[in-house]
């Protein structure tokens, strides 16, 4: 009985604990806005003054179509983390591009990792020294769990060019 009251606290106590770090919120220093901070989810980013740019750029992008008949069937193995700053406005501009390409493709947006920094490129207490990000919006390419390729503050092309030529490989 011991144990099993332990276990649950110990379960408790975890689940409490990820729920206090996802979705967090905090000052930008510069501006003294609320800004993201952390991983986070999609509807997070709906929210605030970056919710109404990633909702703008969501519904007027308009990606390439044939582009995205090549992307179609090139998703199985493939997942992302998406590094962005909530102050940045490349991020305002860029991520609801590319969340527009992901629900166009009918990508499972669920196996996406978002993770929200500070100006210093610092995500609060999540750690992202590994991922060694100087620039954001940052969309890293996994495949079976391998980085394959990113792409850094805006695309070279287009995101959807780009973002096949990363696959494609």
């Amino acid at each position: 009985m011991k144990y099993l009251f332990l276990s649950m606290f110990v379960m408790v106590f975890a689940i409490s604990t990820q729920a206090q770090t996802f979705n967090q919120k905090t000052i930008d220093e510069k501006t003294q806005t609320e800004i993201l901070i952390g991983e986070c989810n999609e509807s997070a980013l709906r929210t605030g003054d970056f919710g109404v740019s990633y909702t703008n750029e969501l519904n007027a992008y308009r990606p390439n179509n044939d582009v995205l008949n090549n992307l179609k069937y090139k998703f199985a193995e493939i997942t992302f983390t998406i590094v962005l700053g909530t102050w940045c406005g490349d991020s305002k501009e860029q991520v609801g591009r590319f969340m527009k390409l992901l629900y166009a493709l009918k990508y499972d947006i669920n196996r996406c990792t978002y993770i929200a920094v500070d100006r210093d490129k610092k995500a609060g207490t999540y750690p992202i020294g590994d991922l060694k990000i100087e620039k954001v919006p940052t969309f890293i390419v996994y495949r079976n769990g391998v980085e394959i390729g990113r792409i850094v503050e805006t695309p070279t092309i287009s995101l959807e060019d780009d973002l096949l030529q990363i696959i494609s490989k």
